[in-house]
């Protein structure tokens, strides 16, 4: 059990459904199941099939074949939050994480999750959430350290094991499933926003408490990190944006003020460093690659 942690008791253990909203995804999806599936802690996996064009609902549709705990069902309105809450909804389980379809958890990571739970006795906690780190890029340690100083919430969390935040991260988070049922109609629907740090707000506005385990940490795909430099302003645009939906004045100037533009210096130089890295062999070339297009919008 991580420093911070209560330890775990003979308390029932809760069951846990994992939510993986997918749109075009025939890349990664294989890969991101079947590390769910290797863990026999997760009770069910509820995969959302958000209009995918390419082979990601024949893949899934295969592996459901193989392994019963896959559930398959289908959002024909396009976009992540109509995806999520679809999920969200069909999930049976006492706690319900959700990933994305090109996240990699690690061996432990429902063994962590159940664990935290298990031994909030107190249930002090509402949701659970932690780190990702993007893999399949060079310096990504390096680059998240630097992301973390200069994120408005980061100095929070540097050396704690377990500390309260207000906000949640969508390619790594857990809800109690009666939390969800509280904040199913405070979240927003809009798709210029992060709907995971809104998420995060609407759990605390209702009164309840955001976990950040620094242990609880997955890999996460470099794909939006490869966006062109206006691309991925627009994008982090919606940071500051969600946090004055919710009227956090400080947040939203802090983010728009200094973590956007501060972010967007480290995304340029992230960008030509990965455009001079080889993934094959693990080197640095001096012939720039051509990065693929643009990652969509949420």
């Amino acid at each position: 059990m991580p420093p911070g942690v209560p330890e775990s008791t003979d308390a029932p253990r809760p069951t846990l459904s994992v939510v993986v909203p997918a749109y075009n995804e025939e890349e990664s999806i294989a890969e991101c199941l079947g590390r769910l599936v290797a863990q026999p802690e997760i009770t069910e996996i509820v995969v959302v099939d958000n209009n995918s064009t390419d082979r990601s609902r024949q893949i899934v549709d295969s592996l459901a074949l193989e392994h019963t705990r896959i559930h398959v069902v289908t959002e024909p309105r396009q976009g992540l939050v109509f995806a999520r809450n679809r999920g969200l909804d069909a999930a049976t389980g006492d706690l319900i994480a959700r990933i994305d379809a090109d996240t990699r958890v690690g061996p432990t990571w429902a063994q962590t999750i159940i664990d935290f739970f298990t031994a909030d006795t107190a249930r002090s906690w509402s949701a659970l959430c932690g780190r990702g780190e993007a893999y399949g890029v060079p310096l990504a340690g390096r680059f998240d350290r630097w992301k973390i100083r200069v994120h408005p919430l980061g100095r929070r969390q540097a050396h704690r094991a377990v500390t309260e935040i207000p906000v949640l991260y969508g390619s790594n988070m857990v809800l109690r499933r009666e939390v969800w049922a509280t904040i199913r109609t405070r979240v927003s629907m809009r798709r210029d926003i992060f709907e995971d740090v809104d998420m995060g707000l609407c759990v605390t506005e209702s009164g309840g408490r955001n976990a950040f385990l620094a242990s609880l940490t997955v890999g996460v795909s470099s794909r939006r990190m490869e966006t062109g430099v206006m691309s991925f302003v627009t994008y982090m645009s919606f940071l500051p944006r969600t946090f004055a939906l919710h009227r956090r004045v400080a947040l939203a100037a802090g983010t728009a003020l200094v973590y956007v533009p501060a972010l967007t210096v480290v995304h340029a130089m992230r960008l030509v460093a990965i455009r001079l890295y080889d993934v094959e062999t693990g080197r640095f070339s001096t012939s720039p690659r051509q990065l693929a297009s643009d990652r969509v919008l949420p």
